[in-house]
């Protein structure tokens, strides 16, 4: 039923306290904000604000590298500092190379984009950034989107839509990489195909990244039995 959908979208929830990264005494003017209760009307919030200071401020994307971190926050603050400010890179570099993957949407465009901000071929970081350009089209992914595949995946295979294929079963101290693209490309496509069967169903406005929200909450929920996501195939 797409009613538990609307449910885990609505109720996504990542709160991100921007001060407390610990180089934000460097840069006048940013990581002020305290992002919460981190629903997704403040999360859309801070993706508007990146796509309006992202083209031109190097500052917009340490804010996002720290927003993705969070959670680890001694490697959110390292991961920042070392990728964003001690490299040399610009703002209109990294928002011209994420644009050229968002309109190619292959391999060799994405590595051109996240060879900029990290030298291993590591995925989660980088893909948040699409997934704030244009979440219409991109959802984020990491691991806990791979651990929920892995569990669901195949009762969510719809007909007429793409499968999720090649789903890592990523162990704790693995992280998605590009060798994972395959994966990476069926969760685009698979988000694409449910945000456009959900609007139906719904008669809302879906993005891949509501898609993506609800997947989120409803893996990340701690009492997983009241955030199922009902399989959508027997809605049409």
């Amino acid at each position: 039923m797409p009613h538990t959908w609307k449910q885990a979208r609505d109720a996504y929830c990542y709160p991100v306290d921007l001060r407390k990264f610990t180089g934000a005494s460097k840069y006048r003017g940013w990581f002020k904000e305290n992002i919460k209760p981190g629903d997704r009307c403040r999360t859309m919030a801070f993706q508007d604000r990146f796509r309006k200071y992202g083209p031109d401020n190097l500052e917009a994307w340490g804010e996002v590298v720290f927003w993705k971190n969070y959670k680890r926050r001694a490697a959110a603050n390292r991961i920042t500092k070392k990728n964003v400010f001690a490299r040399e890179i610009s703002a209109i570099d990294l928002w011209s190379k994420c644009n050229d993957y968002i309109k190619n949407t292959d391999l060799e465009s994405f590595r051109a984009f996240r060879e900029l901000l990290f030298e291993t071929p590591v995925v989660a970081t980088a893909a948040t950034f699409p997934a704030f350009i244009c979440p219409e089209k991109f959802p984020m992914v990491d691991k806990q989107i791979a651990r929920w595949a892995m569990k669901h995946g195949a009762e969510h295979s719809y007909p007429g839509g793409p499968a999720l294929t090649c789903v890592p079963d990523l162990s704790s101290g693995e992280v998605l990489r590009e060798s994972h693209w395959p994966f990476v490309e069926s969760w685009i496509r698979w988000c694409r195909f449910t945000a456009c069967k959900l609007e139906i169903l719904t008669g809302e406005t879906w993005r891949a990244r509501d898609v993506e929200m609800a997947v989120y909450t409803a893996q990340t929920a701690q009492k997983k039995d009241d955030m199922q996501l009902n399989p959508l195939v027997s809605t049409w």
